[in-house]
């Protein structure tokens, strides 16, 4: 049987006869050759005499294959009968033990070790060779060799005896290794699972390794292939076109901003905007006309095509996410609150020309949800007391998961999706930057995030090696804990909300027998001097580093305005002067007076007849006879007086009259008239309504034969 391998042929049985004493003659020169191989620096250059070589560790012995040639002329001279089959060539296999050095009889424990100056010897003549001769340094050899000639450096450098020539040739050559392999370290250690192949493994089951084991990259957008001029004139025509009908019909639907809440959303671009004023006038919904005026000004409804109803009706539900557990800080006003402070970086420091429309709008919007439904207690009560949303999250930044996962789940639930007009890759970017950025408002996270972005100022002056979504994480985290830098009036006003919802977990704590919480114990909690801790080593530390941040990204501009420097000053020397005087606790806040969020009228274009002021009258007949609760209309109970009158011809209807008396009881509905004392029993309350007033299917049906 004949076996082919690499152009060599080997046969079963032994063709090869020769003498005793020229076997052992050629075999002690291929022998000497083979150890000449092996002190090679390279295996590029193998002498010809040995071909296909391979070498196999068992153990402490490797065994060496070697391809030996056909029969050659030297051969046949020297006599050595060579068959019909040698002439084509042969395997050898040859074995060397690593359990004691070539040349020597056995490993002798008593032999004396060589001394320390022996192998520094041997350290100098290994790098007796100029770097000039050295392997290159993108060969396999040569992080091998800068490792010998490091060693040796530092080695020298222990001595008395130092040549600066030397030293230095050799850094270069060690640095020149190690810039070659960090050029690569990304390429050769990214993913063991790029060495699978198509051909190793089925298409799927290597989609399902990558997608189940490996890393997942971020989504990159796809450079699209550069289009004719044609088509892009026929796409701006078509886009002018659709455009013109959306603005039209938008523009029919836009909310009715009654003039009170319009003179304040004129300040916003003030850094010290007064949320607590500008909720009232709101008539406690801050949320809904904060964020769809903010997300209008910076064009997010007209970038992603969102129906401003569909806006409106969504951020209707986020306001009663917020006020559903009654928090006196964790609410919607606060959320109001960073919402604003994240529009001021976004707009007066020039950030907006570093983000995209879509990084924008998602910075907008987590601002918005970043404590959306908000149990008014810490991720550390959940944890110690075993909660349902610890179990689900597992301990894990339980709070900022659970809010961005009920934003999506409202959305969907109250069919508000904003986002249905987006591309599925925009999506998926909105949908993982609104993730990272939320979950790195836990606090826990708060050292680690500002130690990295240290460092990052530290290392680098390019605007371009800067990764954005860290800067939107941080960016957000600082307007969450940035009230100790706004006039003491707000400052003041938040603390004391503050304080006063983690006095109500210390209360839960103490009933549940669990340990207080930090800050929890209204009885020996020392209010000013925690302010003027969490000034010194939580709002300023961070405010500091987000202003150079946006200095760095936005290189080559003047330096941003830092307006909390000199206003962190003036609170914290505030809190001193209390501390100082013996004062621990603080005064009740004004929480109890919240308003509770009503619904939001819309007024439609003048296009259709209906003046502002006309629809103002209206709204505020809507909001004195409806309220809402927990997300329900009910009429309240008082006496509504029918403006028009009653039909003069007879009719099928009895009872007729022009005051109707109405309460609610319990969930059935009871109307009483002048004329029966007898109550009329309505069990079917009112079902939920989705979609805001502005939703008005006449308005909709003259629109559409409008534009039709």
């Amino acid at each position: 049987a004949r076996v082919r391998f690499s152009g060599w042929r080997l046969c079963s049985s032994s063709c090869i006869t020769m003498d005793r004493e020229e076997r052992e003659e050629r075999e002690d020169k291929e022998e000497r050759e083979e150890e000449s191989v092996d002190d090679l620096k390279s295996n590029q250059f193998l002498k010809p005499k040995f071909q296909n070589l391979t070498k196999i560790s068992l153990g402490e012995d490797t065994y060496t294959i070697v391809g030996v040639p056909g029969a050659e002329r030297a051969d046949v001279k020297s006599g050595v009968n060579i068959s019909e089959e040698s002439s084509v060539g042969a395997f050898r296999v040859i074995r060397r033990s690593g359990r004691f050095k070539r040349n020597s009889v056995s490993p002798n424990p008593n032999q004396p070790q060589p001394t320390q100056s022996a192998e520094l010897q041997q350290q100098k003549e290994m790098v007796s060779t100029p770097s000039s001769e050295a392997p290159s340094p993108d060969s396999p050899l040569a992080c091998k060799e800068a490792h010998i000639r490091l060693k040796a450096v530092m080695t020298e450098l222990e001595t008395e005896h130092i040549d600066p020539q030397s030293i230095l040739s050799e850094l270069e050559y060690i640095r020149s290794v190690l810039e070659n392999i960090s050029s690569k370290v990304e390429e050769d250690i990214e993913d063991d699972l790029s060495e699978l192949k198509s051909e190793a493994v089925p298409d799927e089951v290597r989609k399902w390794l990558a997608s189940t084991f490996a890393k997942q990259e971020q989504v990159v957008r796809k450079t699209e292939e550069r289009p004719s001029f044609r088509s892009v004139a026929n796409a701006i025509r078509t886009g002018i076109f659709i455009e013109r009908i959306y603005r039209r019909m938008s523009t029919s639907q836009l909310m009715f901003v009654p003039p009170d809440v319009d003179k304040y959303l004129k300040k916003v671009d003030d850094w010290n905007f007064d949320v607590f004023s500008f909720a009232k006038a709101t008539k406690g919904s801050p949320l809904i006309f904060l964020g769809y005026h903010l997300l209008q000004i910076h064009g997010c409804l007209h970038k992603y095509k969102i129906p401003p109803s569909t806006l409106e009706t969504l951020l209707y539900h986020l306001e009663i996410g917020y006020t559903r557990n009654s928090n006196p800080y964790h609410n919607n006003i606060h959320a109001a609150d960073v919402l604003q402070t994240t529009h001021w970086f976004i707009s007066q420091t020039g950030l907006k020309e570093w983000l995209s429309d879509l990084e924008v709008f998602a910075l907008i919007f987590s601002a918005i949800i970043h404590d959306f439904d908000h149990s008014g207690t810490t991720n550390n009560f959940h944890v110690q007391s075993g909660s349902s949303l610890a179990l689900l999250y597992n301990d894990r930044a339980v709070l900022e998961n659970h809010h961005v996962a009920e934003f999506f789940k409202t959305m969907i639930e109250n069919e508000s999706n904003i986002l249905n007009n987006m591309s599925k890759v925009e999506f998926r970017e909105f949908r993982s930057l609104m993730i990272e950025m939320v979950l790195h408002t836990d606090m826990s996270m708060h050292f680690t995030q500002l130690k990295s972005m240290k460092s990052l100022l530290q290392s680098t002056t390019d605007a371009a090696s800067v990764d954005k979504t860290k800067v939107l994480s941080l960016l957000l985290h600082s307007c969450d804990v940035s009230h100790p830098s706004k006039r003491w009036d707000l400052h003041h006003q938040w603390t004391s909300r503050c304080m006063e919802e983690f006095f109500r977990q210390g209360d839960l704590e103490r009933e549940g027998g669990l340990d207080f919480s930090p800050l929890c114990d209204r009885q020996n909690t020392m209010v000013p001097q925690s302010q003027i801790g969490f000034i010194d080593f939580i709002v300023s530390p961070t405010l500091g580093v987000a202003g150079d941040v946006v200095n760095l990204v936005l290189e080559g501009r003047p330096d941003i305005d830092k307006p909390w420097n000199d206003i962190l000053l003036v609170n914290k020397a505030k809190w001193q002067a209390k501390a100082e005087s013996g004062e621990t606790g603080i005064e009740v806040s004004d929480a109890v007076n919240d308003i509770k969020p009503h619904r939001v009228g819309t007024a439609r274009h003048r296009e259709n007849g209906l003046a502002e002021c006309s629809e103002k009258n209206q709204i505020d007949k809507v909001e004195e006879s409806v309220t809402i609760l927990e997300g329900s209309y009910f009429i309240k109970e008082e006496i509504l007086t029918m403006e028009s009158l009653p039909p003069n011809v007879p009719t099928g209807e009895q009872g007729v009259t022009t005051k109707v008396q109405t309460s609610s009881t319990g969930s059935s509905w009871s109307i009483e008239t002048e004329e029966s004392s007898e109550p009329v029993q309505i069990l079917d309350t009112p079902g939920k309504r989705r979609a805001p007033v502005s939703v008005d299917a006449d308005s909709i049906k003259h629109q559409t034969e409008t534009l039709m």
